[in-house]
């Protein structure tokens, strides 16, 4: 090979490079998502099976503000939680929770029923059916145009990621 056919294949090597890097780092987005996507739903599966499998409530929390999210058991059930966790949404990846305005408390109304203070959460019950009162979408974002959300399935037993249907 002569030094001016390898500049030349160089050089085509180099504009196909700077085509596909493009398409690259939107898959490379898409991709952050669709993972922080199937770690929430993966949360909910966990927390419906631990709240069957030691009979009392379990809660996952979304703290949108810090886009975050977790899960403990509801409080006055048990001692201290040694097995709840959280977890921090990739910085890229903003959430959303719809304000749920009927949320349940106390018969004399002085109390929340566990739910955490001000942050809306999902509650399993022990017999593995979420809340009526839990949160019925949370809204994974990642820019202005890809959006994902979790909602319940048909059937009600559990929840789904779908394409979000709102445009923002």
């Amino acid at each position: 090979f002569t030094l001016v056919e390898l500049i030349f294949v160089m050089v085509l090597l180099i504009i196909v490079a700077s085509l596909v890097a493009p398409r690259m780092s939107a898959f490379f987005q898409g991709r952050a998502l669709s993972s922080e996507a199937q770690r929430f739903l993966s949360l909910t599966h966990y927390a419906q099976s631990r709240a069957v499998a030691e009979g009392v409530p379990v809660l996952l929390w979304i703290d949108a503000s810090k886009s975050s999210y977790g899960l403990e058991v509801q409080g006055g059930h048990t001692g201290a939680d040694d097995r709840g966790s959280s977890f921090a949404a990739e910085p890229s990846i903003v959430l959303e929770v719809p304000l749920v305005t009927d949320a349940p408390v106390s018969e004399q109304e002085d109390e929340k029923l566990g739910f955490p203070e001000n942050l809306p959460a999902i509650r399993f019950t022990p017999d593995g059916f979420f809340d009526e009162a839990s949160v019925t979408r949370v809204i994974l974002r990642q820019g202005t145009e890809a959006a994902l959300e979790i909602v319940p399935t048909a059937n009600r037993l559990g929840y789904e990621i779908r394409p979000s249907s709102r445009a923002k």
